[in-house]
């Protein structure tokens, strides 16, 4: 499922929200409701991972801030796994009104990719079946490495929040999980963790996004309300998830805010979805070549800011340089630097500074580059387009299997860079 980057970090909390909400309830009545819920959840991502031959899966993210929408996401994603294709359309809305939209069709051999900024479709054709198979697959989460430890993690903060569920058993076997908290029921753990992860939420939108409409929340943060409900069918999959956290705190001129995050989740269309290739007949075209979508017009230099926060404000500290110098026969090569201003070398203190080489179409499924960061250390890293003008450099990569990786972030780093324009 495809989000755009500017509201990842935001959409990316309400879920783990939502999560919690959905999985934090229990009830007696059929012994352990918390682990049923949670196998459930876990024989549900295993079963979309291995089992569902095809199926539809909907979301829809809103956040107000004081019953005022400030950011608005849904996504359609299809996934069929027999003939290894996924189609994916995504709306944001902000808090202007307006809406960007973006597309994407993938298959073994072919890769379509539109944005709503230009309207134009980019369109790639592969040769080799065998590696683009493997990225049109969902993976469960609960493989990730780390997985168990969070787990465990989330046992411990439900704690006796277990007691608060009601369960209804349907006559066609399936289960309704609902459940409410209210600020009193929130234990001072859940509310010191709820706190700190909204601080960062904060922190990090706002680095990502220059017209931010979120509230500085920096003070007497708690959870106010939470809701939720999850139904499980009769096969033991969990087709719909639905979560409100209601978060409440005052900025910095002591105004209170409460912030609702609610989010709707739907698996549906098992075994009936249908993918059909985009007709791109007398439509923008352009083809790009297997260079992860890069081509010889990306070639320049992009900047990215370095923003950290300090004493309740933002403050821009530096600055990163990304120049690709050359596309060309697959092969990408590229310089990579940061600077820190003088006086905060302290907040920064791991400066990276490489020459890279890239080769997208390696015969890998997961292609990367390798690069030696601030410690000696040797890591992976890869490129993509990012819109106009735009690329986004995945750093401290680790690699799990031949199929999935996953990132390292390091502390205040964006990998959205913007081209330079002399």
């Amino acid at each position: 499922m495809k989000l755009t980057k500017k509201s990842i970090t935001v959409l990316s909390f309400t879920i783990g929200a939502c999560l919690f909400v959905s999985t934090a309830f229990a009830d007696t009545l059929l012994g352990s409701g918390y682990d049923r819920l949670k196998g459930s959840a876990k024989n549900t991502a295993a079963q979309m991972e291995k089992g569902l031959n095809n199926y539809t899966i909907e979301a829809l993210f809103t956040m107000k801030d004081n019953n005022q929408t400030v950011l608005q996401a849904t996504t359609v994603n299809k996934i069929d796994m027999e003939k290894q294709a996924s189609e994916n359309s995504t709306v944001d809305q902000g808090p202007d009104g307006k809406t960007t939209s973006n597309y994407s069709y993938t298959d073994k051999k072919l890769s379509v990719w539109k944005n709503g900024t230009d309207n134009k479709y980019y369109v790639t054709e592969f040769s080799n079946d065998v590696n683009r198979a493997a990225r049109n697959r969902f993976t469960s989460p609960f493989n990730d490495k780390g997985a168990p430890e969070i787990e465990k993690l989330f046992d411990a903060l439900v704690g006796n929040l277990k007691d608060y569920v009601q369960v209804e058993e349907r006559a066609d076997g399936a289960k309704v999980y609902s459940g409410s908290l209210s600020e009193a029921q929130v234990p001072a753990v859940v509310n010191a963790v709820s706190s700190f992860g909204f601080k960062r939420m904060i922190s990090d939108h706002g680095r990502m996004e220059k017209d931010s409409k979120l509230p500085e929340i920096e003070s007497d943060i708690f959870v106010k309300k939470v809701l939720g409900t999850a139904v499980e069918n009769k096969a033991g999959i969990v087709e719909n998830v639905t979560g409100d956290v209601t978060l409440s705190g005052k900025d910095k001129n002591g105004v209170q805010h409460d912030l609702t995050l609610n989010a709707v989740f739907k698996l549906s269309d098992i075994g009936t979805t249908k993918i059909i290739i985009p007709d791109l007949t007398g439509a923008n075209v352009e083809k790009v070549n297997q260079s992860g979508g890069l081509s010889s017009k990306y070639a320049g230099k992009y900047r990215s800011n370095i923003i950290i926060e300090k004493n309740g404000k933002f403050v821009r500290i530096g600055e990163r340089i990304l120049e690709i110098t050359s596309v060309e026969n697959d092969k990408v090569t590229g310089k990579y630097n940061e600077t820190v201003n003088a006086g905060f070398e302290a907040d920064y203190p791991d400066k990276y500074n490489f020459n890279f080489e890239y080769n997208p179409n390696d015969g890998k499924s997961i292609s990367t580059f390798t690069y030696v960061n601030a410690k000696g250390e040797q890591k992976n890293g890869r490129i993509n387009p990012n819109g106009l003008a735009k690329i986004y450099l995945d750093l401290e990569i680790e690699i799990r299997d031949k199929d999935t990786y996953s990132r390292n972030n390091r502390p205040y780093y964006d990998g959205e860079f913007n081209r330079i324009f002399e």
